[in-house]
């Protein structure tokens, strides 16, 4: 790894492989019907065939400078585009509980909707075309500067450290 020889067992190599693949947004696309998708067959009709292919070789070496590149950039992209299509939350433009009213200032938005339900359909398939994988950044300072403990609450020094 990180450019140097390492052993891997053959079935944990493989499923990260194919894990990070499909995460990254490396494995092809599926047929809506599954009709030629191996994991939709009966098992022992269909073997799958994926250990093979550039994508697969490329994500070989989970600490490579290129293979982190593609990760990091999938998801801050990805981020964005959620963001702008559909104010997911958490996130790290929410600093505050006021962060927070700004953010979704439209309380009968349903989570998971369009936010802006006039953004022409045209310009929602091309964003949504632009997603690569399922790969979003983990909003670190989603409500960092917002007061969790409630005024004079009693809590020990452990639990304290843990939560604020």
């Amino acid at each position: 790894m990180d450019g140097q020889p390492y052993q891997a067992g053959y079935h944990a190599a493989t499923l990260r492989r194919h894990l990070w693949r499909e995460h990254m947004g490396l494995l092809p696309a599926q047929k809506a019907d599954a009709s030629d998708d191996p994991n939709a067959q009966p098992p022992g009709d269909s073997p799958n065939e994926v250990h093979q292919g550039r994508e697969y070789e490329f994500v070989a070496d989970p600490l490579s400078d290129e293979v982190w590149e593609m990760w990091n950039s999938r998801a801050s992209k990805n981020t964005d585009i959620y963001r702008r299509l559909f104010r997911s939350e958490p996130d790290d433009n929410i600093k505050t509980f006021e962060d927070y009213d700004r953010f979704l200032p439209n309380k009968n938005a349903i989570a998971g909707h369009l936010f802006d339900e006039f953004t022409p359909v045209a310009e929602i398939r091309k964003l949504l075309d632009e997603i690569k994988g399922h790969l979003v950044l983990m909003p670190m300072d989603f409500l960092k500067d917002a007061p969790m403990a409630e005024p004079g609450l009693q809590v020990n020094s452990w639990t304290e450290s843990i939560y604020t």
